[in-house]
């Protein structure tokens, strides 16, 4: 870079490809910035770290086409900051960007790929998102306590969201995924607890551990064969530093699937479309209507051949581990449920 220089209020760097980078802004004379594209004929490719960031005065950017990328904290903590026009160049926006602008009120990501992490953190004013035709990666915490976020469209692109990326947005009310997404990460909508549907694309998708947590609202949910696997306590219910843990809402699934796994091993309620049933207790294989020890003695003795092979819908009661048999796994969980530990 060559040292810095300065136009109409703009502080920048030139790059050993000529093109320009804004590092500062030192203009407090007006409260709507215009991001030009050109800067003593060299185009501008980049807002760098930091250049705009703790602007109180700045109400409203309109960024030029020609910019490429937001750096990291770009426009961090702009508390009065209402309105961004992104280009329709602009691929990525750096981790921390906009975090913190609590006057944001929407934005639209055009042809933005990847969204970097904690880059809309805490825009508690931001209530709409649209996710353009390129949008790919969501990162870490990225809109993470956004609590009057209501209207999220992905786009037809995204791959990933990240850990965290949408947590405690307590007015998000509806998810519609698309069928490229791939990847739901730890804790990603944890906290939302106005979401009531969920509705998930075609493509593979593994969803992490606590995905959905906390979750209050979402009473029904359907979960195709093409989710790969679901991690821990993806959708249950359990306060805050506590062990202790519940599900509200039913699953609708088939047998074969991951939703059937997570049903089965939570004992969640689960409507079986391939089958046309639903089964609100799992492994009750004396129809007692509770899990005790009977149970894990009974399939023990099914598995060491002390007794008859179970009926097929036994089986799919009782198999918790969804291995196709009964075995001493079965049985270890039957006894960890009947201890309350599962």
């Amino acid at each position: 870079y060559t040292l810095a220089a300065t136009y109409n209020g703009f502080v920048y760097e030139v790059n050993s490809n000529n093109a320009v980078t804004i590092t500062g802004y030192n203009d407090f004379s007006t409260s709507n910035v215009v991001i030009p594209s050109q800067i003593s004929g060299k185009s501008v490719t980049a807002i760098g770290q930091g250049a705009f960031q703790l602007k109180s005065n700045i109400a409203s950017v309109k960024i030029a086409d020609t910019v490429k990328s937001i750096g990291s904290m770009a426009f961090y903590n702009c508390q009065n900051l209402k309105s961004v026009t992104l280009g329709n160049a602009t691929a990525s926006i750096g981790a921390k960007a906009f975090n913190t602008c609590t006057s944001l009120t929407s934005v639209n990501f055009k042809n933005v790929q990847t969204i970097g992490e904690y880059a809309f953190y805490d825009c508690k004013a931001l209530t709409d998102i649209y996710g353009g035709t390129n949008l790919k990666v969501i990162g870490k915490n990225a809109f993470s306590n956004c609590t009057a976020l209501n209207n999220v469209h992905f786009g037809e692109a995204l791959l990933y969201v990240d850990a965290y990326a949408f947590s405690n947005c307590t007015q998000i009310t509806s998810l519609q995924f698309p069928d490229t997404l791939g990847y739901i990460g730890n804790s990603a909508f944890k906290g939302c607890t106005a979401l009531a549907t969920v509705i998930f694309g075609t493509g593979d998708l593994q969803i992490e551990a606590y995905a959905f947590e906390n979750c209050t609202s979402l009473l029904t949910i359907e979960l195709p064969d093409n989710i790969t696997s679901i991690g821990s306590l993806a959708f249950a219910l359990r306060p805050t530093n506590s062990t202790q843990f519940s599900h509200n809402l039913s699953i609708i699934c088939s047998m074969d699937s991951a939703g059937a796994k997570y049903a089965k091993y939570y004992n969640v309620s689960a409507e079986f479309t391939d089958m046309g049933v639903t089964v609100t207790l799992f492994g009750d294989i004396d129809g007692n209507g509770k899990i005790d020890t009977n149970d894990a003695l009974k399939v023990l003795r099914v598995a060491a051949s002390l007794e008859y092979p179970l009926d097929d819908y036994s089986l799919f009661l009782c198999d918790l581990n969804t291995n196709g048999t009964m075995d001493t796994g079965d049985a270890q969980l039957l006894l960890r449920k009947a201890a309350g530990i599962v």
